[in-house]
């Protein structure tokens, strides 16, 4: 089973082929909604307010405040660029940037105003926002010691000493390197090329392309009773797309180990899934002016697959020449579950006549409360030791965490202009601080038509690997999200 790290915000990479981990679990829980471009422009802050698409993948409560039927959809333009510098000295900073088109919210709302004693409307929202981007590209190079055929030498020769045959290596790690003749029987014993120089100083580079993203469809309801008070659910049903394409060479310029020329490694993962939730609010107003809100989110159920196969080739230079050979995995597929964390939200906003608002939420998330099922479809003792040993890994290493957003609105006549901030909670055990994201956004209202545009930067650091063991990258991401929502009020 696959073994690769890449989380958007802290990225860590392994080239080794395992299983799900960690960074799997953190990929799929850590969110950053998106929505409209007024929902993008105040920072998400929206919790307290509402009359925003957007919020029914938050605060769905808010889906009381819409006063008409509506229908919205938003384009998106998002841009990542990530500065990467591998670890010691003379290694120099490499820049890749990625950029793609989506469609980040669509949404129809349909109004009702019931015959019932107090209830000023009934609402019901059906549409999607999408809830994470995984769109980034990262290439970097530099000269370091010691090698990913390391790690599968050492495996091999335990396998072969331990009274093993080669077909029992591992097919997506060591079993590819027997067969590219990178690792290999040499009088009657295992052995590789760096045998005599395993800290060797090679050059190395590494390419990884992510794709896809969250889209989280939304079927919500909520009602509106006396202005007072409005309550809202949403059932939350999140589609998962998510694709990595690696590939990571080491070559030797220097002749610092004999025969060896260079090594590529390749990689390929596709997670396809589909999960639910629900999604309960409230919004009370105490006066007209202050409005106070709270959201619960449950986990989110996931049912996901992951798609994945690897190559590895070899070329060397001995007496007979120059020879390259090429070692392939199988086609791995694998099913399993994830419950992701439960996630609470309170919210406040001060609303200024028909000035404009300043509203801020604040959303605890327990990364350490998701869990792996490797068992719900075959159960045996190897997947059971596996799920307690990945679902221990995740209580010592996750942690609680905070996000909070902060955003205004002025109005101007007919226009309106936005801004926002968001601090980022990271979600392991010893990292501290924030990641933090910029919004901007103007807009123009009328009776039947409305149109918003939505800017965000979103400043993001962190470390990859290619192998374990190997030096570490230091990443500098910078993201720019653009939105445009158009709105028709019928």
């Amino acid at each position: 089973m696959k073994h690769i790290f890449l989380y958007l915000f802290l990225l860590v990479c392994s080239i080794t082929v395992s299983a799900q981990n960690v960074s799997d679990a953190v990929r799929f829980s850590n969110l950053q909604p998106g929505g409209t471009a007024r929902f993008l422009g105040v920072g998400g802050a929206f919790g307290a307010l509402g009359a925003d698409f957007g919020v029914v993948s938050t605060n769905p409560a808010g889906l009381a405040m819409f006063r008409t039927n509506e229908m919205i959809f938003t384009p998106a333009l998002n841009f990542r660029k990530t500065e990467a510098t591998m670890n010691g000295a003379g290694n120099e900073a490499w820049t890749d940037t990625k950029s793609n088109f989506n469609f980040n919210n669509i949404g129809l709302v349909f109004n009702s105003e019931p015959r019932a004693a107090k209830w000023t409307n009934f609402n019901f929202g059906i549409g999607f926002n999408r809830q994470q981007n995984y769109n980034q590209s990262i290439y970097y190079e530099g000269n370091a010691p010691g090698s990913v055929l390391n790690n599968w030498y050492d495996e091999a020769a335990q396998t072969i000493n331990g009274g093993g045959s080669e077909n029992e290596l591992d097919p997506f790690g060591a079993k590819m390197a027997y067969d590219a003749n990178a690792i290999y029987f040499q009088d009657g014993a295992i052995s590789y090329d760096f045998g005599a120089t395993p800290d060797a100083v090679v050059r190395r580079n590494q390419g990884l392309i992510s794709t896809g993203g969250i889209n989280e469809m939304a079927f919500s309801f909520a009602g509106n009773y006396d202005e007072k008070l409005m309550v809202g659910a949403t059932i939350g049903v999140p589609f998962v797309n998510y694709r990595l394409d690696g590939t990571y060479e080491e070559s030797d310029p220097g002749d610092a180990v004999d025969y060896f020329d260079n090594l590529t490694y390749t990689e390929y993962l596709r997670t396809n899934g589909v999960g639910i939730n629900l999604k309960m609010g409230v919004i009370f107003r105490l006066s007209q002016m202050i409005r106070l809100g709270g959201a619960f989110h449950t986990p989110t159920f996931m049912s996901l697959t992951d798609k994945y196969s690897n190559t590895f080739s070899y070329t060397y230079t001995d007496g007979n020449g120059t020879a390259s050979n090429t070692g392939y995995s199988p086609d791995g597929t694998s099913d399993y579950k994830l419950r992701t964390p439960w996630r609470a939200i309170a919210s406040g906003a001060v609303v200024i006549n028909k000035f404009g608002f300043v509203s801020a939420d604040v959303e605890w998330v327990d990364y350490s409360a998701s869990r792996y099922n490797f068992t719900s479809d075959i159960s045996n003792s190897s997947n059971e030791q596996y799920e307690r040993e990945i679902n221990n890994s995740i209580q010592r290493q996750l942690k609680q965490s905070m996000n909070v957003r902060i955003g205004g609105e002025l109005a101007v006549d007919a226009f309106r202009f936005r801004a926002g901030v968001n601090l980022l909670g990271k979600p392991y055990e010893g990292q501290t601080g924030f990641n933090t994201a910029y919004t901007a956004g103007v807009g123009l209202r009328s009776e039947s038509f409305y149109l918003d545009l939505g800017y965000r930067r979103t400043l993001n650091s962190g470390t990859v690997s290619p192998y374990n063991g190997a030096p570490l990258t230091s990443l500098d991401t910078k993201a720019n999200d653009f939105m445009m929502t158009l709105g028709f009020k019928f």
